[in-house]
């Protein structure tokens, strides 16, 4: 009985193990054209993708860059947005993940100093991304009054010009209270651009929300929640996500764009002993696939979950499992294709997706609940033997607990265990 009972169980039905760092190559020893360079018309042989791998020395991606609004393009020259890293007083950079302070900022490039080392240096817009923990500045979106009090009929102090930068102390009344030359006062906030205007998700009450919109001095989630701005303590804001925060450009001002990448074309080099350094494009099947927030945002996305300490490291679930290290690039888990269940992010090491785990930072995911054990303790603690077990919440306790809901066919119930054993109970909260 208890076995024909568990071979229905809906669980996830993928492979036990998968390593998300080596591509699945359909054919390791199909053969492909190597070149000299990028730009020859000719190959200069063949050889098979094993032995490319093999001697391996860089890759690098070409492509064009637009920006994207409603349904039209627009060259890099041709918009100047405004992006999260603008308004942040510390950004991260990308490939390194080091901490920078920003020094000056233009429309393309940053001058940079890592206050840890004492070194300065110059990065692309683009390169960066915004300090999750950073609240960052307010830009004035045209000339503004400064008010005595969080009234639009208070006396006002001065004008404070179009594009200048402010510390917002708190918010209040759909006002934001800043410091100007000698003057102390409040402004409009709908006359400003903040960090939050840019944000897909924030931080707030001990856990992330998901962004629809601000709105005014709070923001309003996709559950319908309204958060204040006076109790976010972290955002994450897309690299790739613009603001058009002047009247002197092609589209409206507060009109959003998104930076996309048109007609990517991978290279890969390697050193083949008879041939030296040669060039070669990767079979399409064979490339690792990587989405943008902002794309994966366009869908239903089941869970989302970041490290408890670092929001760029995060994993998502959304017809597919989905994981980043920056929080820009998300890279898919070919384990678990179509995929729509729970993710939970614990630590650098232990991430778990539905009933399986990974202890290595995501790189291999075994699976974890065992069903006999978990079904057991079900009729245990309920009285009743479950239909089916199909894990539908996961959360971690301060006190080192795996907790989980579970539709069991009968009824969603709750259960918990420590996070290495399996020794199931009822859940309490």
């Amino acid at each position: 009985m208890l076995f024909v009972i568990l071979s229905s169980f809906l669980l996830i039905s993928t492979p036990a193990k998968a390593n998300i760092d080596s591509p699945n190559y359909k054919s390791q020893a199909f053969e492909v054209p190597f070149f000299k360079s990028t730009t020859s018309l000719f190959p200069s042989g063949h050889t098979t993708i094993e032995n490319l791998q093999k001697q391996l020395v860089t890759s690098q991606k070409a492509s064009d860059n637009h920006y994207k609004w409603n349904k039209l393009y627009f060259r890099q020259d041709e918009l100047r947005p405004l992006f999260a890293t603008h308004l942040s007083r510390y950004v991260i950079e990308a490939k390194t993940n080091r901490r920078y302070k920003v020094v000056e900022a233009n429309a393309k490039s940053f001058q940079l100093y890592d206050e840890k080392n004492g070194i300065s240096k110059t990065a692309q817009v683009h390169n960066l991304i915004a300090d999750a923990y950073d609240a960052g500045y307010v830009m004035a979106l045209k000339d503004l009054y400064l008010r005595t009090s969080a009234n639009e009929k208070a006396q006002i102090q001065t004008t404070i010009p179009q594009g200048t930068q402010l510390v917002a102390e708190r918010y209040d009344n759909h006002f934001a209270l800043v410091k100007y030359q000698n003057y102390q006062g409040y402004v409009d906030l709908s006359e400003l651009i903040t960090k939050y205007d840019f944000a897909t998700f924030v931080f707030a009450q001990d856990k992330w929300h998901r962004v629809r919109v601000r709105t005014f001095d709070s923001i309003a989630t996709t559950n319908n929640e309204k958060i204040p701005l006076n109790i976010i303590k972290g955002t994450i804001t897309p690299a790739t996500r613009g603001i058009i925060a002047s009247t002197s450009q092609k589209i409206p001002l507060w009109s959003h764009v998104e930076l996309t990448q048109d007609q990517v074309t991978t290279w890969n080099q390697s050193r083949l002993k008879e041939h030296g350094l040669v060039w070669w494009k990767p079979n399409p099947e064979t490339e690792q696939i990587y989405y943008s927030i902002d794309e994966l945002l366009k869908r239903d996305v089941a869970s989302v979950s970041f490290h408890p300490k670092n929001p760029l490291k995060g994993i998502l679930s959304s017809d597919g499992v989905f994981i980043t290290e920056n929080g820009n690039s998300w890279k898919k888990i070919p384990q678990f294709s179509n995929y729509n269940g729970p993710v939970h992010y614990f630590s650098d090491a232990l991430l778990f997706v539905g009933n399986f785990r990974s202890v290595d930072g995501g790189k291999t995911f075994d699976n974890y609940i065992q069903i006999d054990k978990l079904a057991s303790a079900i009729e245990y603690q309920f009285g009743f033997f479950p239909k089916k077990l199909q894990v539908k919440k996961i959360e971690t306790s301060p006190a080192s607990k795996l907790k989980i809901e579970i539709d069991t066919g009968n009824r969603r119930i709750k259960m918990e265990s420590p996070l290495f054993a399996q020794k199931w109970t009822a859940s309490k909260s």
